[in-house]
């Protein structure tokens, strides 16, 4: 087994960075609410002077225009939940930690082409999720963890591949990278101790009454000398995220870069669950202080067919976003997925070829959809109606109807042309007229229905007999004799 450690350095800092552009100034604070400190800044606040353990009056009044974020647990809790669901598309071992994520990746290695390939897919995948992440890889997880720590921390430290090479790699590295107790490293230093290697020099039964077992079975656990069985995750059945915007949007071109980090968490979902999606919701959240709380500006995204390419989605939120008027300034962006459905990649091939047939269609309809809303782009619909007039139905693009029966093909041809109302024809000597007399070539296909919608303003019964036939010119026509009275011959479509 390979674990590989994900850590995300001051993570609060991170949440409010990769909602924003870069270049503005961000303290995350917290404490008591009349004197906040910070316990976090960026470079753009630093470089004015603040620093963290600063109060935040003192930093406000050197870096100018610097934005305060308070610091939320839950909101870090559910950042790295919706991390680890991320990460189940590259293993299905995955561990929640305090600053991070442990990814089991030995047996996944292969699928994505070699270690390479996979550790460049997930940091490239980090970065398009907006984190900036040390990662560490060792053969047992506790020491994949003190890895990247070293890692984070500036110690050189290589990536630990091979177990038997566990104690002599991590022996110089501090003590202090194994995250124990203050007590307990202020003991260790009062000893003298300084490196994990002085720790493992000592002698086993007297260190475990000095400072217990727990703390000999952690060394133990970082040498792969003992089981250390992991909490694994599980993701969730639906997708739900959200991001924190540090300051109020006021333009929705503002919300496409915390939506592309929320698109990217989704397709990585996606991609962990084997599924695509043909719906999902985005929700722009007002401040609940004002003097008259406005509800989330919806804005949904409807798909002709599975999909889950962050891209994609993300140029179709572009085209809806135009047409989205903001009511009032956004504090936070949510999306939710509305329906799952199995996602089938297109198979690759080793020879040019045409596009799959349909794909521009449905990719045409769905962009349209985004730009124009489901009230102006229309679809047609079959309807299990033997009537030729009410056989179809014009339903909004959205692609999912939701009436799933099946609609019995009809027993005879159809013309392409379908004319709005039935045209009458002249007759003569028996035979209608349609510039020549026609010659019937098929028929009769005989049609009565409808009696059950008499007493509705717009229903109709109809007594049919319909051919097909031609005229002299060679057009192919769809015409019927009326049954009921007054009777009479009547045009109703034309074939190609």
């Amino acid at each position: 087994m390979l674990w590989l450690a994900v850590l995300l350095p001051a993570l609060p800092l991170q949440l409010a960075e990769r909602a924003i552009l870069p270049g503005h100034p961000i303290a995350i604070v917290e404490g008591p609410l009349q004197r906040p400190l910070i316990v976090h800044c960026n470079e753009a606040a630093r470089s004015q002077g603040a620093t963290a353990g600063m109060k935040l009056a003192a930093a406000q009044a050197l870096a100018r225009g610097l934005i305060a974020v308070e610091r939320a647990i839950e909101r870090e809790r559910a950042a790295l939940d919706e991390l680890a669901a991320w990460a189940y598309q590259f293993s299905g071992e995955v561990v929640v930690q305090p600053d991070g994520v442990l990814i089991e990746t030995g047996a996944s290695e292969r699928l994505f082409g070699g270690r390479t390939r996979l550790g460049c897919a997930i940091r490239d995948g980090l970065d398009q999720l907006g984190y900036h992440a040390t990662l560490g890889y060792a053969t047992a997880p506790r020491a994949a963890r003190v890895v990247a720590l070293a890692r984070a921390r500036r110690w050189s430290c290589p990536h630990l591949l091979d177990t038997a090479r566990l104690e002599a790699a991590l022996a110089p590295l501090p003590f202090t990278l194994l995250e124990w107790d203050d007590a307990t490293a202020d003991a260790l230093h009062a000893l003298g101790l300084a490196t994990i290697g002085d720790l493992l020099a000592l002698p086993r039964p007297a260190f475990a009454k000095r400072f217990g077992h727990e703390r000999l079975d952690d060394l133990d656990r970082l040498l792969a000398r003992c089981p250390d069985p992991q909490p694994m995750y599980v993701p969730p059945e639906r997708f739900a995220a959200r991001i924190e915007l540090p300051a109020d949007v006021t333009d929705t071109a503002q919300l496409m870069l915390p939506a592309q980090r929320l698109l990217a968490s989704l397709e990585g979902f996606l991609r962990g669950r084997g599924a695509g999606t043909t719906g999902l919701r985005f929700h722009a959240l007002h401040s609940p202080r004002r003097t008259e709380p406005r509800p989330p500006t919806e804005i949904r995204l409807s798909l002709a067919a599975p999909e889950r390419d962050a891209r994609r989605l993300a140029a179709l939120l572009d085209e809806r976003l135009t047409r989205t008027v903001l009511p009032e300034p956004v504090i936070a962006l949510a999306l939710d997925v509305e329906r799952l459905q199995p996602f089938a990649a297109l198979n690759g091939s080793l020879l040019p070829q045409a596009a799959e047939p349909g794909v521009d269609w449905l990719r045409l309809a769905e962009t349209l959809h985004a730009r124009l809303g489901s009230e102006r782009v229309f679809q047609l619909q079959a309807v299990d109606d033997h009537r030729p007039e009410r056989a179809w139905r014009a339903v909004p693009l959205s692609i999912d109807t939701g009436d799933d029966r099946a609609v019995p093909a009809p027993p005879a041809p159809r013309p392409l042309l379908l004319l709005p109302t039935p045209h009458p024809l002249p007759v003569r000597n028996d035979r209608p007229l349609y510039r020549d007399p026609l010659t019937l070539l098929t028929g009769p296909e005989r049609i009565e229905c409808g009696w059950w919608d008499l007493g509705t303003p717009t229903a109709k019964a109809v007594h049919r007999d319909y051919f097909v036939a031609r005229n002299g010119r060679g057009q192919i026509l769809w015409v019927f004799r009326e049954l009921t009275a007054p009777r009479g011959w009547f045009l109703h479509g034309l074939f190609a």
